[in-house]
């Protein structure tokens, strides 16, 4: 039996869509033509997938950069700022009467006392922005009127640490300058410095400094701002005390005047 297998009829029929490759061609030049000559990766995203991408990226940048940059436009210097507002406040009150011992402690407390109501009174205002500050962990932290309070009485007392070595430096030398005694075989010898008790001046000194923010004194130079410099404050310490400490302090204007 012959059979005709060329009217056999297939179960399966194919067929090209030249159109189609055709585009898909069209597709792969327009990509291996652009700009940098190189072809990139690509991925398709559905409309679905795009709206949260975006919505993601949206909402970073409100929660991240804002806030980062917020923070650094408003990056206060911190207890450096206050350390040198203080010594230019004092340094300001300079030359006015007798630098004296007496007349250095009003000008710190007056100092003191005046940038303490300006800390007030800022944080006190309605309109005030916020401020921050870089902390010892390196992160930047809101400025509080609590902190900066605590950063003035840093500069404070390191002014007064500082003022308080001056002073015993300046006693050793008073001492040192002072006697050469003669020995039976005349030879010289130098009287020794006593230094237990420029030691001893040099916390007393300190002690008095911290002495003369008390309540009762900064009060009084409120009273008194006009005439800071005649007032006498408390220092908790003996007449005779302060006496030696002014007597130190006026032997070493002269020195200097003489210099």
């Amino acid at each position: 039996m012959d059979i005709d297998h060329m009217q056999r009829t297939p179960q399966y029929s194919y067929s090209v869509d030249a159109d189609r490759i055709k585009q898909r061609l069209r597709q792969e030049t327009d990509k291996s033509d652009r700009s940098d000559g190189q072809r990139r990766d690509s991925i398709d995203i559905s409309e679905e997938g795009r709206s949260a991408l975006k919505e993601e990226m949206a909402a970073f940048r409100r929660k991240r950069l804002p806030e980062n940059l917020e923070k650094a436009a408003a990056l206060s210097t911190g207890a450096y700022a206050i350390r040198n507002d203080f010594e230019e406040m004092i340094a300001e009150q300079e030359g006015t009467t007798t630098d004296t011992f007496d007349s250095h402690v009003n000008r710190m407390a007056y100092a003191y006392q005046r940038m303490k109501e300006r800390i007030e009174e800022k944080y006190a205002a309605s309109d005030r922005r916020k401020e921050y500050y870089v902390a010892e962990d390196g992160s930047m932290q809101e400025l509080t009127r609590e902190k900066e309070l605590e950063m003035l009485d840093q500069a404070y007392e390191t002014h007064s640490r500082f003022m308080a070595a001056n002073t015993q430096i300046w006693s050793e030398l008073q001492d040192f300058k002072a006697r050469t005694e003669y020995h039976s075989n005349k030879t010289e010898a130098k009287a020794p410095v006593n230094k237990k008790q420029s030691s001893e001046i040099r916390e007393q000194v300190y002690h008095t400094f911290m002495s003369a923010i008390s309540e009762k004194n900064l009060e009084s130079l409120k009273q008194h701002r006009d005439s800071q410099e005649q007032l006498r404050l408390d220092l908790d310490i003996s007449s005779s005390a302060r006496a030696l400490l002014n007597n130190i302090w006026d032997s070493m204007r002269k020195e200097s005047s003489m210099i």
